[in-house]
This record gives C-alpha cells, structure tokens and sequence, in this order.
C-alpha cells in the first residue's frame, strides 16, 4: 500500500490513468466535477469522457443560478443556459437518468421542458435519437402534503407537467428499465400514462417500477403487454384480477407489491386469479413489502405465492390476525419474512397480547422459511421454540432489546416434562439462550444489538 502510494506521489496526480480518472469522476457530484475539471488539462478532458457521464442525477439547486426576489428573499433558479449546454455537450453518453424528488417544482419543471424541447428541436433537425444510449429513466415526484379546510390532502402531479413528462416519455426508445413513483394522478390522466413506453419500449423493457401512479385503485394493463419484461415493482392499488391473468403470458419472474404511505386503501385479488397465475408461471416469485411512515395494514394477496414479505416501517405492529392469514396462505411458499428499522410504537407486554405463538406456528408451519427477523416484543422461551421447529432456518435475526428474559408458556400435551424443564431452565439467561439456539441452529448464534439491526436491509424494490 505504501508502494503503491509512492508510485502514485513520483508519477504525479496528473499522469492518474484514464480509467481511474473516470471511475472517480463518476462518483462525485457534478459540482465537485467540475473544481476537479480545473486542475490540469488531463483532467479536463477526463470531465467529459463518457464513462463519466454514464449516470445523470439531476437534483435540488443543480444546474441554478441565485436570484433574489423581494417577497421571498434568495431562491435558486435552474439555468436554461447551463441545461442547453449539458444537453448539447453531455446528454449523448447518459445510459441512465434520475430525476430525484425536488422541492422546487417549477425547476423540476423546467428541466423536463427544456430536455423534451431539446429532443424534439433534433428530430426537426434530422436527428431521430439524440440520446442514443439511454437505457434507464426514474423519476419520482416530490409530494406535497397540504391540509384543506381542516382536512388532510396529498398533492400529486398532472396538467402542463404531466404533459411534459409525457411528451419525454414518447422521445424515450428502447428504454430497458423504467421508474414512475409518486405521481398521484388523477383516473384519467393514469389511464394514458404508459402508452408511448409501450409503444417505444415495449419489446426492451427489463425492469418496470409503478409506484403510487394514481390517487385511487386503478389497474395499469400495460404492465401485462411487455412481453420481455423480467421485473416488476408496482403498487397493490394497481393489480386487479385482469393484470394478474395477464402476467401470466409474460416473461416476468419477479412480481413485488411496494406498499408505503402513499398507497391508497384497496381490496386485494381474487384468490383464484393468483391461483391461475401459479399454474401458468410456477417459477414466479412474488414479494410483499410495506416501506415509509405507513401505517396501514398490509395488504395481503390471497392464495398468492408469495416468497418474501417485509415491513420498512416504523410503525407497523405485528398483529396475530396477520401471522394467521400468513400461515394459512402461504405456508408452502413463504422463505423470507421480517420486520426492519426500529419501532417507534408500543407494544405489548402480555403474552396473550404478543405474537409470541404467532411466530412460533410461523416457524413450524412455513417449511422454507430460512430467513427470519424478530424486532417485536418476545421471550426467551419463544425464541427457544423458534430455534427448535425452525429446521429450515439459515438466518434468524433478533434484537436483543425486545427480548424479555421470561418463560412464559404454558405447559403443552406435545411436550415431554424433560422437554419443558429444559425450555424453563434455558429461558432464565441471555447467554444459555444464545448457546442453545446455536446448538438448534448448529453454528453460532447472537442477537443483535440496536446498532446492528438497524442497518437489516433487504427490500427488493
């Protein structure tokens, strides 16, 4: 490392190889790739190499310029200048385009007007695609909580800017991956929203995200007419019966319902349209995951074959009813089931008021269940039995805060006296349940601190 470091200071930063200077430059900001541009000519030409302009962000005060207005005092305004002369310099090496939740919106704006002007000012002058490499598009929109007249409103997208983003999107070919998240639109503005995508794109497209589209439940159908499509992120308010069958002659092999706070409240599937599913595409894997500051219930599919189901939330409360309904529906397929984050609600103290015996028939109904994260309130003796009907268990997170050194079951007919001394006598210290859940378990066994279990991330979407 020394060497290298040496070798580094005697050829000089300057004589840095091409390819490093790229790498570098592409994981900096573009603020800080410009500074970097001005220190050498071999670094002015490293700012325009097209690996380093693979991924465009495009986010709050870039490409502004400060203007102070009486009423409201300095506010960044984006500069058309600055946006044409990326356009023309730049655009031609984006492979991806991300356009993050902004609090201006009139910037926000802007930007999408000026880009789709852009594409249409060259196809009049011949040019049919000036962004030639352009593979992937997000863009989420920023939405505006507001309360009306004592009530409480969410303010999404539409209008001038829904048409904007629209005529982008119709500029947009061979897109191979594509994001709308939080756009909140009204029934009749959704219903057109994919068109162009599935005009342009319909035969490359790999990864489609629908998130939080509508305002109400309202099915998108075009997600079943790509063909080639292999993932599929999207809201559960935008599933109906017709969306599921049509899924079924696409080449989907990942389905993952994304819940959050912007989810409106909808009924879920008929059971026999996700039964259809499974006979006709047996290796599709679906996930269930419910992220942000929600609090509402998830909502469970079902008969559906579900593999994954994951709470983000701080707020969401293991519920018995739910464990049930899991057990009941998805007990030949469920492998991954969690909750992530720390609670930031109450949760009971009473064993008949906890999910102990929830989680308990979980683990020793679900047989493929190899992925388990408890944060919820528990007792030694609980994660006792876990550990011992869990046979398929490969990872079993637990945060060692919620735990509550007790023994706290009853006896049961199935157990033998020997059986339930040891469940007694092992529940009495953090240490033996650790050392007894690694024998089950057969390798070494902790339970995670808050620090640990904090960074637990494995939503898909």
């Amino acid at each position: 490392c020394h060497s290298g470091c040496e070798q580094v200071e005697a050829m000089g930063w300057e004589s840095l190889p091409d390819i490093l200077l790229e790498d570098i430059f592409a994981m900096v900001n573009i603020k800080s790739r410009y500074r970097a541009s001005l220190v050498c000519r071999h670094w002015y030409r490293a700012f325009y190499a097209p690996r380093a302009w693979d991924t465009f962000v495009l986010e709050d005060d870039m490409l502004c310029t400060r203007k102070f207005l009486i009423h409201t005092g300095w506010n960044y305004f984006i500069n058309q200048y600055k946006v044409q002369m990326l356009l023309n310099r730049i655009a031609h090496n984006w492979k991806r385009l991300v356009i993050q939740p902004m609090n201006s919106f009139y910037n926000m704006y802007e930007f999408v007007s000026i880009t789709s002007g852009w594409i249409g000012a060259c196809n009049e002058r011949g040019i049919e695609n000036p962004l030639p490499q352009l593979r992937v598009f997000k863009f989420r929109f920023n939405c505006c909580d507001t309360s009306i007249l004592g009530g409480h409103s969410t303010l999404g997208t539409g209008g001038k800017f829904l048409e904007e983003l629209c005529f982008l999107l119709r500029r947009f070919v061979g897109l191979q991956e594509l994001e709308l998240q939080h756009l909140l639109l009204e029934k009749r503005d959704a219903s057109t929203l994919l068109d162009d995508t599935l005009a342009n794109s319909g035969d490359t497209l790999r990864t489609l995200r629908v998130i939080d589209c509508a305002k109400v439940p309202h099915p998108f159908l075009h997600v079943g007419l790509f063909f080639n499509l292999r993932k599929l992120i999207i809201s559960p308010n935008h599933v109906d019966e017709d969306v599921v069958h049509l899924l079924g002659f696409t080449r989907v092999r990942l389905v993952v319902l994304y819940q959050d706070a912007y989810t409106c409240q909808c009924p879920p599937v008929a059971w026999d349209a996700w039964k259809s599913l499974s006979r006709q595409a047996p290796r599709l894997r679906i996930e269930m995951t419910l992220v942000g500051r929600s609090r509402t219930e998830m909502v469970l599919q079902p008969r559906a074959a579900v593999r994954t189901i994951l709470y983000a939330s701080r707020y969401s409360v293991l519920r018995i009813d739910t464990l049930m309904f899991i057990v009941e529906n998805y007990a030949r397929t469920l492998e991954v089931f969690g909750h992530q984050l720390l609670p930031r609600v109450h949760r009971p103290k009473s064993f008949h008021d906890r999910a102990d015996s929830g989680l308990v028939l979980l683990a020793r109904t679900c047989t493929r269940l190899h992925t388990l994260i408890v944060r919820e309130r528990v007792s030694t003796a609980t994660l006792l039995l876990i550990a011992s009907y869990g046979e398929s268990l490969e990872h079993f997170l637990v945060r060692r805060n919620a735990v509550i050194l007790r023994s706290d079951w009853p006896p049961n007919p199935m157990w033998t006296d020997d059986y339930y001394a040891w469940l007694k006598e092992s529940s009495r210290s953090y240490d033996a349940v650790e050392r007894e859940v690694s024998v089950k378990l057969r390798r070494p066994w902790k339970m995670m601190t808050d620090d640990e279990f904090k960074w637990i991330n494995l939503i898909n979407a």
